[in-house]
Protein backbone atom coordinates (compact mmCIF):
# COMPACT_ATOMS: atom_id res chain seq x y z
CA UNK A 1 0.00 0.00 0.00
CA UNK A 2 3.08 2.49 0.85
CA UNK A 3 3.90 2.36 -2.94
CA UNK A 4 1.06 2.91 -4.88
CA UNK A 5 -0.52 5.71 -2.17
CA UNK A 6 2.42 6.53 -0.38
CA UNK A 7 1.20 10.46 -1.03
CA UNK A 8 -1.85 9.31 0.66
CA UNK A 9 -0.43 7.85 3.23
CA UNK A 10 1.52 10.71 3.99
CA UNK A 11 -1.16 13.13 3.75
CA UNK A 12 -3.24 10.72 5.98
CA UNK A 13 -0.49 10.52 9.24
CA UNK A 14 0.91 13.54 8.25
CA UNK A 15 4.78 11.09 8.00
CA UNK A 16 8.04 13.04 6.24
CA UNK A 17 9.56 11.14 3.89
CA UNK A 18 12.31 9.53 6.46
CA UNK A 19 9.61 8.03 8.33
CA UNK A 20 7.57 6.58 6.24
CA UNK A 21 11.12 5.12 4.98
CA UNK A 22 11.43 4.01 8.32
CA UNK A 23 8.48 1.79 8.21
CA UNK A 24 9.26 0.47 5.10
CA UNK A 25 12.56 -0.36 6.88
CA UNK A 26 11.14 -2.49 9.52
CA UNK A 27 9.03 -4.08 6.84
CA UNK A 28 12.14 -4.59 4.54
CA UNK A 29 14.33 -6.04 7.81
CA UNK A 30 11.48 -8.16 9.02
CA UNK A 31 11.40 -9.33 5.89
CA UNK A 32 14.60 -10.10 5.18
CA UNK A 33 14.50 -12.14 8.75
CA UNK A 34 11.77 -14.23 7.79
CA UNK A 35 12.44 -15.16 4.28
CA UNK A 36 14.66 -17.69 5.30
CA UNK A 37 12.83 -19.36 7.82
CA UNK A 38 9.33 -18.97 6.25
CA UNK A 39 10.59 -20.61 3.24
CA UNK A 40 11.33 -23.74 5.80
CA UNK A 41 8.21 -23.66 7.31
CA UNK A 42 6.66 -24.03 4.00
CA UNK A 43 8.16 -27.13 3.03
CA UNK A 44 7.22 -28.41 6.77
CA UNK A 45 3.33 -27.66 7.06
CA UNK A 46 0.35 -27.48 4.68
CA UNK A 47 0.43 -24.71 2.17
CA UNK A 48 -3.54 -24.12 2.52
CA UNK A 49 -3.13 -23.55 6.15
CA UNK A 50 -0.41 -21.57 5.51
CA UNK A 51 -1.82 -18.93 3.26
CA UNK A 52 -4.91 -18.90 4.63
CA UNK A 53 -3.23 -17.46 7.62
CA UNK A 54 -1.21 -15.37 6.09
CA UNK A 55 -4.20 -13.38 3.97
CA UNK A 56 -6.77 -13.32 7.10
CA UNK A 57 -3.68 -11.61 9.32
CA UNK A 58 -3.29 -9.17 6.31
CA UNK A 59 -6.80 -7.90 6.22
CA UNK A 60 -6.81 -7.61 10.25
CA UNK A 61 -3.93 -5.37 9.99
CA UNK A 62 -5.28 -3.43 7.77
CA UNK A 63 -8.48 -3.07 10.03
CA UNK A 64 -6.10 -1.78 12.48
CA UNK A 65 -4.61 0.82 10.18
CA UNK A 66 -8.35 2.42 10.78
CA UNK A 67 -7.34 4.27 14.07
CA UNK A 68 -4.27 6.57 12.30
CA UNK A 69 -2.43 5.53 14.55
CA UNK A 70 1.07 7.14 15.46
CA UNK A 71 3.72 5.92 14.00
CA UNK A 72 5.61 3.73 16.58
CA UNK A 73 1.93 1.73 16.02
CA UNK A 74 2.67 1.78 12.78
CA UNK A 75 6.18 0.46 13.30
CA UNK A 76 4.34 -2.55 14.99
CA UNK A 77 1.83 -2.80 12.11
CA UNK A 78 4.40 -2.80 9.47
CA UNK A 79 6.14 -5.83 11.49
CA UNK A 80 3.00 -7.65 11.55
CA UNK A 81 2.47 -7.45 7.61
CA UNK A 82 5.95 -8.89 7.62
CA UNK A 83 5.18 -11.62 9.35
CA UNK A 84 1.59 -12.67 7.15
CA UNK A 85 3.32 -11.35 4.05
CA UNK A 86 6.70 -13.09 4.47
CA UNK A 87 6.69 -15.60 6.87
CA UNK A 88 3.95 -17.81 6.23
CA UNK A 89 3.37 -17.02 2.83
CA UNK A 90 6.00 -16.22 0.82
CA UNK A 91 7.39 -19.65 0.88
CA UNK A 92 4.22 -21.24 0.93
CA UNK A 93 3.17 -19.70 -2.71
CA UNK A 94 6.51 -20.18 -4.80
CA UNK A 95 6.51 -24.30 -3.33
CA UNK A 96 2.72 -24.14 -4.20
CA UNK A 97 3.39 -22.79 -7.88
CA UNK A 98 6.37 -24.88 -7.99
CA UNK A 99 4.97 -28.17 -7.46
CA UNK A 100 1.35 -27.95 -9.94
CA UNK A 101 3.25 -28.71 -13.12
CA UNK A 102 7.12 -30.01 -14.30
CA UNK A 103 10.31 -27.96 -15.28
CA UNK A 104 9.19 -27.27 -19.08
CA UNK A 105 6.10 -25.83 -17.20
CA UNK A 106 7.51 -23.84 -14.64
CA UNK A 107 7.95 -20.63 -17.41
CA UNK A 108 4.30 -20.71 -18.10
CA UNK A 109 2.97 -21.57 -14.11
CA UNK A 110 5.15 -18.53 -12.81
CA UNK A 111 4.40 -16.16 -15.54
CA UNK A 112 0.68 -16.62 -15.31
CA UNK A 113 0.35 -17.11 -11.45
CA UNK A 114 1.63 -13.32 -11.62
CA UNK A 115 -0.61 -12.06 -14.89
CA UNK A 116 -3.48 -13.25 -12.86
CA UNK A 117 -2.63 -11.94 -9.91
CA UNK A 118 -2.10 -8.30 -12.16
CA UNK A 119 -5.36 -8.75 -13.73
CA UNK A 120 -7.07 -9.24 -9.81
CA UNK A 121 -4.51 -5.99 -8.43
CA UNK A 122 -5.47 -3.65 -11.53
CA UNK A 123 -9.30 -4.22 -11.00
CA UNK A 124 -8.36 -4.11 -7.28
CA UNK A 125 -6.81 -0.76 -7.23
CA UNK A 126 -8.36 0.88 -10.50
CA UNK A 127 -11.84 0.49 -8.05
CA UNK A 128 -10.13 1.70 -5.31
CA UNK A 129 -8.59 4.61 -6.47
CA UNK A 130 -11.71 5.81 -7.99
CA UNK A 131 -13.71 5.31 -4.33
CA UNK A 132 -10.51 7.53 -2.91
CA UNK A 133 -11.23 10.14 -5.66
CA UNK A 134 -14.62 10.14 -5.71
CA UNK A 135 -14.90 10.45 -1.72
CA UNK A 136 -12.83 13.47 -1.64
CA UNK A 137 -9.42 12.31 -1.21
CA UNK A 138 -9.47 13.42 2.36
CA UNK A 139 -8.96 10.88 5.69
CA UNK A 140 -12.06 9.55 5.41
CA UNK A 141 -11.82 8.91 1.40
CA UNK A 142 -8.44 6.70 3.33
CA UNK A 143 -10.30 4.89 6.00
CA UNK A 144 -12.63 4.06 3.32
CA UNK A 145 -9.50 2.79 1.08
CA UNK A 146 -8.43 0.65 3.89
CA UNK A 147 -11.47 -0.81 4.89
CA UNK A 148 -11.76 -1.97 0.89
CA UNK A 149 -8.62 -3.51 0.63
CA UNK A 150 -8.95 -5.17 4.07
CA UNK A 151 -12.50 -6.97 2.51
CA UNK A 152 -10.89 -7.70 -0.91
CA UNK A 153 -8.30 -9.62 0.48
CA UNK A 154 -10.79 -11.53 3.58
CA UNK A 155 -13.87 -12.72 1.37
CA UNK A 156 -11.50 -15.00 -1.55
CA UNK A 157 -9.18 -16.21 1.35
CA UNK A 158 -12.11 -17.08 2.98
CA UNK A 159 -13.53 -19.74 -0.21
CA UNK A 160 -10.53 -20.59 -1.00
CA UNK A 161 -9.88 -21.95 2.51
CA UNK A 162 -13.93 -23.92 2.01
CA UNK A 163 -13.46 -25.12 -1.50
CA UNK A 164 -9.77 -25.93 -2.27
CA UNK A 165 -8.72 -29.50 -1.47
CA UNK A 166 -5.28 -30.31 -0.49
CA UNK A 167 -4.93 -33.72 -0.57
CA UNK A 168 -6.45 -34.25 -3.47
CA UNK A 169 -4.72 -31.39 -5.68
CA UNK A 170 -1.67 -31.89 -4.16
CA UNK A 171 -1.31 -35.40 -3.20
CA UNK A 172 2.96 -35.83 -2.96
CA UNK A 173 3.29 -32.80 -0.42
CA UNK A 174 1.65 -34.63 2.93
CA UNK A 175 4.76 -37.74 2.95
CA UNK A 176 7.64 -37.58 5.26
CA UNK A 177 9.86 -37.92 2.47
CA UNK A 178 8.49 -35.03 1.17
CA UNK A 179 9.29 -32.74 4.07
CA UNK A 180 12.69 -31.14 5.52
CA UNK A 181 14.67 -31.66 8.42
CA UNK A 182 16.90 -29.10 9.77
CA UNK A 183 19.80 -31.05 8.56
CA UNK A 184 18.44 -30.13 4.77
CA UNK A 185 19.22 -26.80 5.80
CA UNK A 186 22.95 -26.65 5.59
CA UNK A 187 22.71 -28.87 2.40
CA UNK A 188 20.84 -26.05 0.55
CA UNK A 189 23.63 -23.24 1.91
CA UNK A 190 26.31 -25.26 0.12
CA UNK A 191 24.97 -25.10 -3.09
CA UNK A 192 26.63 -22.60 -5.30
CA UNK A 193 24.07 -22.08 -7.65
CA UNK A 194 21.75 -20.90 -4.62
CA UNK A 195 24.28 -17.85 -3.79
CA UNK A 196 24.33 -16.80 -7.49
CA UNK A 197 20.61 -17.26 -7.69
CA UNK A 198 20.49 -14.75 -4.95
CA UNK A 199 22.58 -11.84 -6.54
CA UNK A 200 20.48 -11.66 -9.80
CA UNK A 201 17.73 -11.41 -7.00
CA UNK A 202 19.22 -8.71 -5.27
CA UNK A 203 20.41 -6.74 -8.56
CA UNK A 204 16.76 -7.14 -9.89
CA UNK A 205 15.50 -6.33 -6.62
CA UNK A 206 17.21 -2.96 -5.88
CA UNK A 207 15.75 -0.93 -9.09
CA UNK A 208 12.19 -2.08 -7.94
CA UNK A 209 12.51 -0.74 -4.74
CA UNK A 210 12.93 2.46 -6.56
CA UNK A 211 9.75 3.02 -7.97
CA UNK A 212 8.03 3.99 -4.88
CA UNK A 213 10.30 7.26 -5.38
CA UNK A 214 9.16 7.73 -8.95
CA UNK A 215 6.23 9.37 -7.38
CA UNK A 216 7.21 11.91 -5.37
CA UNK A 217 9.61 12.82 -8.14
CA UNK A 218 7.06 13.10 -10.91
CA UNK A 219 4.86 14.95 -8.59
CA UNK A 220 7.59 17.40 -7.40
CA UNK A 221 9.63 17.86 -10.81
CA UNK A 222 6.61 17.12 -13.45
CA UNK A 223 3.78 18.96 -11.79
CA UNK A 224 1.89 15.50 -12.46
CA UNK A 225 -1.26 15.55 -9.93
CA UNK A 226 -1.79 12.95 -7.16
CA UNK A 227 -4.88 11.01 -8.69
CA UNK A 228 -2.86 10.68 -11.94
CA UNK A 229 0.21 9.15 -10.22
CA UNK A 230 -1.75 6.56 -7.64
CA UNK A 231 -3.46 5.43 -11.74
CA UNK A 232 0.23 5.09 -12.79
CA UNK A 233 1.57 3.25 -9.90
CA UNK A 234 -1.42 0.77 -10.47
CA UNK A 235 -0.87 0.50 -13.92
CA UNK A 236 3.24 -0.51 -13.50
CA UNK A 237 2.49 -2.57 -10.09
CA UNK A 238 -0.46 -4.31 -11.79
CA UNK A 239 -0.95 -4.11 -15.58
CA UNK A 240 2.44 -4.21 -16.87
CA UNK A 241 3.11 -7.08 -15.18
CA UNK A 242 -0.15 -8.30 -17.06
CA UNK A 243 2.32 -8.56 -20.31
CA UNK A 244 5.66 -8.93 -18.38
CA UNK A 245 5.24 -11.68 -16.58
CA UNK A 246 3.51 -14.22 -19.25
CA UNK A 247 5.78 -13.00 -21.86
CA UNK A 248 8.80 -13.63 -19.59
CA UNK A 249 7.33 -17.49 -18.66
CA UNK A 250 6.26 -18.12 -22.55
CA UNK A 251 10.21 -17.00 -23.87
CA UNK A 252 12.19 -18.87 -20.34
CA UNK A 253 10.09 -22.33 -21.56
CA UNK A 254 10.60 -21.57 -25.48
CA UNK A 255 14.45 -21.07 -24.33
CA UNK A 256 14.93 -23.30 -21.49
CA UNK A 257 17.09 -20.76 -19.90
CA UNK A 258 15.92 -18.45 -17.31
CA UNK A 259 19.00 -16.35 -17.17
CA UNK A 260 18.73 -15.60 -20.75
CA UNK A 261 15.24 -13.78 -19.88
CA UNK A 262 16.67 -12.01 -16.78
CA UNK A 263 19.63 -10.84 -18.64
CA UNK A 264 17.28 -8.89 -21.22
CA UNK A 265 15.67 -7.41 -18.19
CA UNK A 266 18.12 -6.07 -17.20
CA UNK A 267 19.00 -4.68 -20.34
CA UNK A 268 15.35 -2.94 -20.02
CA UNK A 269 16.60 -1.61 -16.40
CA UNK A 270 19.72 0.16 -17.70
CA UNK A 271 17.75 1.66 -20.67
CA UNK A 272 15.07 3.31 -17.86
CA UNK A 273 17.38 4.63 -15.53
CA UNK A 274 19.56 6.31 -18.37
CA UNK A 275 15.42 7.87 -20.01
CA UNK A 276 15.52 9.19 -16.37
CA UNK A 277 18.84 10.44 -15.66
CA UNK A 278 19.19 12.33 -18.86
CA UNK A 279 15.44 13.94 -19.09
CA UNK A 280 15.10 17.49 -18.56
CA UNK A 281 12.97 18.58 -15.75
CA UNK A 282 10.02 19.75 -17.58
CA UNK A 283 6.45 19.10 -17.17
CA UNK A 284 5.91 18.28 -20.50
CA UNK A 285 8.26 15.32 -20.88
CA UNK A 286 6.22 13.72 -17.97
CA UNK A 287 5.46 10.95 -20.32
CA UNK A 288 9.63 10.08 -20.48
CA UNK A 289 9.45 9.38 -16.56
CA UNK A 290 6.24 7.45 -17.09
CA UNK A 291 7.66 5.12 -19.31
CA UNK A 292 10.87 4.66 -17.67
CA UNK A 293 8.79 3.59 -14.77
CA UNK A 294 6.64 1.33 -16.42
CA UNK A 295 10.43 -0.22 -17.85
CA UNK A 296 11.63 -0.72 -14.30
CA UNK A 297 8.71 -2.42 -13.45
CA UNK A 298 8.79 -4.80 -16.34
CA UNK A 299 12.45 -5.53 -15.46
CA UNK A 300 11.24 -6.62 -12.09
CA UNK A 301 8.37 -8.36 -13.11
CA UNK A 302 10.21 -10.61 -16.03
CA UNK A 303 12.92 -11.13 -13.72
CA UNK A 304 10.78 -12.24 -10.64
CA UNK A 305 8.98 -14.50 -12.60
CA UNK A 306 12.45 -16.43 -13.26
CA UNK A 307 13.92 -15.64 -10.24
CA UNK A 308 13.13 -19.76 -8.90
CA UNK A 309 12.94 -21.35 -12.30
CA UNK A 310 16.75 -22.34 -11.72
CA UNK A 311 15.42 -24.79 -8.81
CA UNK A 312 13.83 -27.03 -11.76
CA UNK A 313 15.99 -26.01 -14.45
CA UNK A 314 19.32 -27.64 -12.02
CA UNK A 315 17.33 -30.84 -11.36
CA UNK A 316 16.76 -30.09 -7.71
CA UNK A 317 14.42 -31.44 -5.64
CA UNK A 318 11.05 -29.61 -5.17
CA UNK A 319 11.05 -30.54 -1.73
CA UNK A 320 13.89 -27.82 -1.19
CA UNK A 321 11.83 -25.28 -3.14
CA UNK A 322 10.49 -23.22 0.13
CA UNK A 323 13.59 -23.46 1.74
CA UNK A 324 15.63 -22.63 -1.80
CA UNK A 325 13.12 -19.29 -2.39
CA UNK A 326 13.34 -18.58 1.24
CA UNK A 327 17.27 -18.11 1.12
CA UNK A 328 17.36 -16.70 -2.17
CA UNK A 329 14.62 -13.95 -0.66
CA UNK A 330 16.04 -13.51 1.99
CA UNK A 331 19.79 -11.96 0.62
CA UNK A 332 17.91 -11.18 -2.68
CA UNK A 333 14.99 -8.53 -1.02
CA UNK A 334 17.81 -7.52 1.66
CA UNK A 335 18.32 -4.29 0.28
CA UNK A 336 14.71 -3.15 1.72
CA UNK A 337 16.88 -2.93 5.42
CA UNK A 338 18.82 -0.12 4.06
CA UNK A 339 17.38 1.10 0.88
CA UNK A 340 13.87 2.62 2.22
CA UNK A 341 15.94 4.38 5.12
CA UNK A 342 18.63 5.42 2.96
CA UNK A 343 16.80 7.10 0.14
CA UNK A 344 14.56 8.66 1.99
CA UNK A 345 17.03 10.55 4.15
CA UNK A 346 19.09 11.28 0.74
CA UNK A 347 15.53 13.05 -0.96
CA UNK A 348 14.91 15.18 2.61
CA UNK A 349 18.29 15.85 2.65
CA UNK A 350 19.28 16.49 -1.37
CA UNK A 351 15.83 17.18 -3.26
CA UNK A 352 16.86 16.68 -6.73
CA UNK A 353 20.62 15.32 -5.80
CA UNK A 354 19.26 12.48 -3.78
CA UNK A 355 16.80 11.66 -6.96
CA UNK A 356 19.71 11.16 -8.87
CA UNK A 357 21.91 9.49 -6.30
CA UNK A 358 18.77 6.50 -6.19
CA UNK A 359 18.76 6.10 -9.93
CA UNK A 360 22.34 5.90 -10.41
CA UNK A 361 22.61 3.14 -7.69
CA UNK A 362 20.02 1.14 -9.69
CA UNK A 363 21.43 1.76 -12.77
CA UNK A 364 25.07 0.06 -11.37
CA UNK A 365 22.78 -2.62 -9.93
CA UNK A 366 21.92 -3.74 -13.51
CA UNK A 367 24.86 -3.56 -14.86
CA UNK A 368 26.43 -5.90 -12.07
CA UNK A 369 23.36 -7.82 -12.32
CA UNK A 370 23.82 -8.61 -16.41
CA UNK A 371 27.34 -9.74 -15.12
CA UNK A 372 25.46 -12.44 -12.80
CA UNK A 373 23.71 -13.84 -15.05
CA UNK A 374 26.40 -15.06 -17.31
CA UNK A 375 27.74 -16.94 -13.98
CA UNK A 376 24.33 -18.40 -13.60
CA UNK A 377 23.77 -20.31 -16.43
CA UNK A 378 27.51 -22.04 -15.75
CA UNK A 379 25.91 -23.11 -12.19
CA UNK A 380 22.32 -24.44 -13.63
CA UNK A 381 24.35 -26.87 -16.25
CA UNK A 382 26.96 -27.83 -13.56
CA UNK A 383 24.05 -28.13 -11.02
CA UNK A 384 22.44 -30.57 -13.18
CA UNK A 385 25.22 -32.62 -14.25
CA UNK A 386 26.30 -33.16 -10.75
CA UNK A 387 22.47 -34.18 -10.02
CA UNK A 388 22.33 -36.87 -13.14
CA UNK A 389 25.36 -38.45 -11.99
Amino acid sequence: MLETYYIPVQQAFGFTNEQIGSMMTVFGIVSVILYFPGGYLSDKFSVKALITVSYLGTAALGFCMLLIPPLPIMLVIQFGFAVTTIFTFWGAIIKFIRIMGDDSEQGKLYGLFFAFSGIFGALEGFAATALYSGLGENITAFKALIIFFALVVAVPTLIFFVIFKEKEALPDTGSEESKVNLRDLGKVLKMPIVWIMAIVVLCAYIPKSSQSYFQPYMSEYFAVPVAWISVIAIFRQQVVRLVANPLAGWLRDKIGASSIVMRIAFVIGILAFAMVLFTPLNPALAWVIVTSLCLVSALYNISVTCSFIPISEAGISAKYTGTISGFVSCVGYSSDIWFYKVGGGMIDANGFSGYQQIFILCLVSCVVGIAATFVLKKSVLKTKTSNNQ
